[in-house]
């Protein structure tokens, strides 16, 4: 089945079920924001060559569904949105409306399967659970990690590229092995 999506090209990696906060005042987006409302979702995708404002970007194939769950007007007439990560996709072709709109062929990417969190880091996942967030597998704490670590670019794309849970969250432990000091404050 061929789905489309309209997408919003970034400087930075959406993961899945993570927050992003926007701020549209490009006329392509606010048509983006009317066409979609909060049912149904945008792709977000790392822009690999170009700029956020202005001519469309090249991006990554590899992105992240986005559905807004607020949306709020600003006195300079911009739009302030929080939107959250759904299901991450593969762009399999674009094109280029004349107001500037990516809208991307796209076809879903297979779903997690469930992989239990190793012992050795589940005292991680019991610290996120203090805060009310419940993590039973491996993708959903490898992504939660992925999202609160100061991750380059490359490593962001990267894991959100990864298919095989147990490996991003292999990956994201090596990090922390090696930067065990490097996010404390």
């Amino acid at each position: 089945m061929i789905y489309q999506l309209p997408l919003f090209p970034l400087n930075t990696v959406l993961f899945p079920q993570s927050e992003l906060s926007l701020r549209i005042f490009e006329l392509r987006y606010r048509r983006l924001l009317d066409e979609c409302g909060k049912k149904q979702p945008f792709g977000v995708v790392r822009i690999r060559y170009g700029h956020e404002v202005g001519e469309p970007a090249f991006t990554y194939d590899i992105g992240t569904s986005a559905y807004v769950v607020q949306q709020v007007a600003l006195a300079d007439g911009s739009l302030a949105v929080m939107a959250v990560g759904g299901r991450r996709f593969r762009v399999t072709g674009v094109t280029v409306e004349p107001d500037g709109l990516t809208r991307a062929t796209i076809e879903w990417l297979s779903a997690d399967p469930f992989v239990a969190i190793p012992n050795a880091l589940q005292a991680i996942a019991d610290t996120f659970a203090e805060c009310g967030d419940i993590l039973t597998d491996a993708g959903t704490l490898a992504w939660r990690l992925a999202d609160a670590l100061p991750l380059s670019l490359t490593e962001q794309q990267e894991l959100l590229e990864e298919n095989n849970p147990q490996l991003r969250l292999q990956r994201v432990n090596e990090w922390l092995l090696k930067h065990p000091f490097d996010f404390i404050k």
